[in-house]
C-alpha cells in the first residue's frame, strides 16, 4: 500500500529536477584569422535614411532593425548595420 505514494514521491522529484533551468554558461567562438570588421568606413551613414551602402565582395554582414531578435554569436569580422523603425541607420558595429 505504501509503495505507491513512495513511487510518487520519486517521481514527483525526478519531475521537478527535470525542469530544473541547465547551468549557466556561455560559449563564444571567435574565427580564425585576423579581424576585417570594417564598420568604420560606414560610420558617415549613421544617421541617414535607407542609405544605400555598397560592401565589398566577401563582407561578412547583417542588418537589422532596433528590438528585432539577432543570434547572439560574436564573429569579429562581421559588420553590423542597425535601423531604427523610421529605416534610419543608428549604428555600425562590429560582431
Amino acid at each position: 500500500m505504501r509503495l505507491p505514494v513512495i513511487i510518487a514521491a520519486i517521481g514527483g522529484t525526478a519531475a521537478l529536477a527535470a525542469c530544473a533551468p541547465p547551468p549557466s554558461t556561455t560559449t563564444i567562438i571567435v574565427p580564425e584569422g585576423p579581424e576585417t570588421c570594417i564598420a568604420t568606413d560606414y560610420a558617415q551613414y549613421v544617421g541617414e535614411r535607407s542609405p544605400a551602402i555598397s560592401l565589398p565582395a566577401g563582407t561578412v554582414y547583417r542588418h537589422y532593425r532596433t528590438g528585432d531578435p539577432v543570434t547572439a554569436d560574436f564573429n569579429p569580422n562581421r559588420v553590423n548595420f542597425e535601423y531604427n523603425r523610421s529605416g534610419t541607420l543608428v549604428k555600425v558595429s562590429c560582431g
